[in-house]
Parts: C-alpha cells; structure tokens; sequence
C-alpha cells in the first residue's frame, strides 16, 4: 500500500506547509496532497500553485491534488497549471478532482451549485483531451475551444494520473468511466465508504478498462500517540471544531452530523485512525482489507493542535505503522 501525507494546510505561512512535505520525504511517504477550499479561514484554496512550490523543495514524492474543484476553473487553465506542475516536479502530478458541496464556494464564483456535475465531466473530458491531442477543438454546454494546443505538454505519458473524488452514484459512475482512481475524503464512515467503492468497483468493470482492479485511494485524519486516550485529549477538541465548522455545516451528501452532543469518542469510531502505533496499525488494516485500499493519504496535522505534538504524530507514524503497511 502506498502511503501519503496531508500536511498543514491553514494558517499564513506557507513554509511551514513546505517543511511538513520535505519531511516527508525524508520519512519514506510516497505523496503530499493538497485541497482547496474557498472562503474559508482555515484553509487554502489554489492547490496547484502550492505544488508547484511543493515540487521545487522536493524529489521524489508524487504531489497531488486533493482534491481541484474544477467546476470552478476553465478545464484549459487546469490543463496549462497541471501540466507546468508535471514539468517542474519532473512529471510526479496527479490530478484528483472533485465537484465540491460547499455552496457558499461556488456563489463566490458566481456559478450555481446545481451545475457542479456537468461542469466536471464537461470540464475533465477537455483535460483530458487538451493532455493528449495536439489541437482541441470543442463546443460544449459550459466552455468552448478553437485550436488549442498545450505548450509546455506533461512529462508523464500519455498524461497524468486523474482521480475523482465522489460520493453519491452518478460521480461515483463518472469516476470509473473517466478517471483512474476513486479518492474517499477523511470525513465518511468505513460503512459510508464501502458502499461507495462497491459503486465504484462495479462501475470500472462497466467501463471495460484495461486495468482489471482499480487503484481505491482514501484519506484519513490520522494521530499516534502513546496510547488511545491520549491521542483523544490531544485532538479531541480540535477535530470537533473542524467537523461542526465545515462537513457538519456544509450540506454534504453522506457525512451527516450525529444527534446529540458530539464527542471525539463518537466522531472518531470508524472514522478516525487513533491510538498507539498497534491500533492504528489495526485499524488501517480494517479499512484496508474491507475496502481494497491501494492508497493512504494520512492528515497528520490538525488544525488547533500543537506544531510539536503533530510532529511527534508524525514521526511515530513512519518509524513504527508505515513500516508494517509495506
């Protein structure tokens, strides 16, 4: 299994963001994720400029999107600042897509919430052909292209890799039949997810693609600690605040909040990967083995919690679970 990192995304200084991933690097992760939010305070939009800045203090990590809200950008801009980030980094992007949820982004773009899907599979099939053809020509329902040809092309032929984020049925379906991976967010279930992955590994078959078993990628906020009720003290009220002040307050199609007073004990069940380095080497092996996990993109920063205990968090990780996840 493949294990990446999601590092510090909030805050005013980037550098620290940066550090997080050459360290990284030096732990033996193989990939840095990158998300986007828009007018929020604790989180950055724009991911692909931070991979770009990523990719000139690093070597050989992947760098990922995830995920790009592309029903908010022209598919063209996306193509150009992706495949700038595949020459910088020497050909290490993947693209994870999404269509978003959170409804006060796209009324900051001035564009309707209810368009997301269309402009997403509109706007990735044009990716996609502006990656891979010399002169796109395209008249579509949302954008439209005379004769473009990318300059400069991605490293990695015939294209980057493109996963999709999605979690009801028809994204679900429109990640099989054009992406390359499906990418679960940190926010869902193990039962909310395994629905989601049989969609998607039934919808691939469909698809009739040469790779018989898809790669299933998923993140997961992620806190080692020397026991499990210390690594609850330690971000218990942190997470809270994070959950109830976005998935909880977005309309998000399958995370619902609990009823009732929200305890990090609840939250965390089936959720969270939590503990001693034994339980969580448990745990992740739980989500491996029931969802058929290829990827694991672990946030090993929360926002509210010290620098140096996230650091500590980090450091058990790649000493004692990463090794027993090779």
């Amino acid at each position: 299994m493949h294990v990446g990192l999601s590092p510090l995304q909030s805050g005013s200084d980037f550098e620290a963001t940066i550090q997080d991933c050459e360290r990284a690097e030096a732990l033996g992760f193989d990939s840095v994720w990158i998300g986007e939010h828009h007018n929020h305070p604790l989180l950055y939009p724009t991911p692909l400029i931070g991979l770009a800045a990523i990719a000139s203090r690093t070597r050989r990590l992947r760098l990922g999107t995830g995920v790009l809200l592309l029903p908010l950008y022209h598919p063209l801009a996306v193509a150009e600042e992706g495949a700038m980030v595949d020459m910088i980094s020497g050909g290490r992007l993947i693209l994870g897509l999404g269509a978003g949820y959170a409804p006060e982004e796209f009324s900051a773009f001035g564009i309707s919430i209810k368009e997301r899907g269309r402009r997403l599979e509109e706007g990735a099939a044009l990716v996609r052909r502006i990656w891979t053809e010399e002169h796109v020509s395209h008249e579509g329902r949302y954008y439209r292209l005379t004769d473009v040809t990318l300059g400069p092309r991605p490293v990695q032929q015939p294209r980057p890799p493109i996963w999709f984020a999605g979690w009801v049925e028809p994204a679900i379906r429109r990640a099989a039949r054009l992406g390359d991976a499906w990418l679960g967010g940190p926010s869902a279930r193990l039962d909310e997810l395994a629905a989601c992955v049989r969609i998607f590994r039934e919808a691939w078959q469909e698809a009739a693609h040469a790779t018989p078993s898809p790669d299933i990628a998923l993140m997961r906020y992620v806190f080692v600690a020397d026991n499990l009720e210390q690594a609850y003290a330690t971000v218990g009220d942190a997470t809270l605040h994070v959950f109830e002040t976005t998935y909880f307050r977005w309309p998000h199609p399958v995370v619902k909040r609990p009823p009732g007073t929200l305890t990090i004990q609840g939250l965390a069940k089936d959720r969270f990967i939590l503990g001693s380095p034994a339980q969580c080497i448990e745990q992740i092996e739980r989500f491996r083995q029931q969802l058929g996990l290829t990827h694991l993109i672990c946030r090993l920063s929360f926002p509210g919690v010290p620098r140096e205990a996230s650091a500590a968090s980090v450091e058990r990780f790649a000493r004692q679970v990463m090794p027993a996840l090779r």
